[in-house]
């Protein structure tokens, strides 16, 4: 499940951003490809709906600590298994 979490999350963000996930690795800063805000509110509902988690991001220090692909990815992958 862990890596389904990393694949889907990177689709999501390619699909949200229009890129090629194949561009999209765990060190890609979300700020390089573009994404607003309100696109990654998007993504992150759409991670909530996948699977089955909260992500709280209503303080800016949330918002601030998602710098890279891979700090999403960490941030889903840690609710996830909290959730078990």
């Amino acid at each position: 499940m862990p890596n389904d979490i990393e694949t889907s999350t990177i689709a999501l963000i390619a699909k949200a951003g229009e890129i090629d996930a194949g561009k999209i690795t765990r060190d890609t800063e979300l700020a390089e490809l573009e994404i607003d805000s309100l696109a990654l509110t998007e993504i992150v509902m759409e991670i909530e709906d996948q699977h089955d988690i909260e992500i709280d991001l209503n303080t800016a220090e949330a918002w601030e600590s998602l710098k890279t692909v891979g700090d999403m990815i960490d941030m889903v992958k840690a609710l996830a298994a909290a959730q078990r």
